[in-house]
């Protein structure tokens, strides 16, 4: 997969490519290009995407913030639903949809200044609609931050194989 985005203004900083998710037989990578734009990348073998921010991602938000960066089943290796987030100014220490506690994987920490941003990954097993409930913990302590899903919980209609999460 490096060979293939090694060239270019597409290409990774030195930190080189943080695996989002892995699966059976294709990954999920993140990597932010020497301009400070952030990539993502989906490898299956004989299959792959890649998507480019257009500008510069460098600016940290002056307070803390959980931002929902990429959605959908390209971002996942397996037959999940797959997230992109970022975490300025705090750490994610549990996510939610509803009752059920999802996996958070620590993608890479990105510093700027006096400022850190946190990327994650996370899957569900289906698309989900609704928001996301978070634990972060900030420099004054443990806070619950709602994440707002792409889809919001009343666009799913009953029937549906969506997951809804409130």
């Amino acid at each position: 997969m490096l060979s293939k985005i090694s060239r270019g203004e597409d290409a990774p900083d030195p930190e080189g490519l943080s695996p989002v998710s892995v699966g059976a037989k294709s990954t999920v990578f993140f990597w932010v290009t020497t301009d400070a734009r952030y990539c993502f990348a989906f490898y299956g073998g004989t299959a792959s995407a890649l998507t480019c921010s257009t500008t510069p991602d460098d600016r940290i938000s002056p307070a803390p913030t959980l931002d929902r960066f990429h959605e959908g089943d390209l971002y996942s290796a397996r037959n999940a639903y797959g997230l992109i987030i970022a975490a300025d100014r705090e750490t994610v220490r549990s996510l939610s949809c509803g009752d059920e506690r999802l996996a958070v994987r620590r993608v890479r920490v990105i510093e700027a200044g006096d400022a850190t941003r946190t990327i994650y990954g996370v899957e569900l097993d289906k698309w989900t609609a609704g928001v996301l409930r978070a634990e972060v913990v900030r420099a004054d302590g443990r806070h619950t931050e709602i994440l707002p899903l792409g889809t919001p919980a009343d666009q799913v209609t009953a029937g549906d194989s969506w997951q809804v999460c409130d």
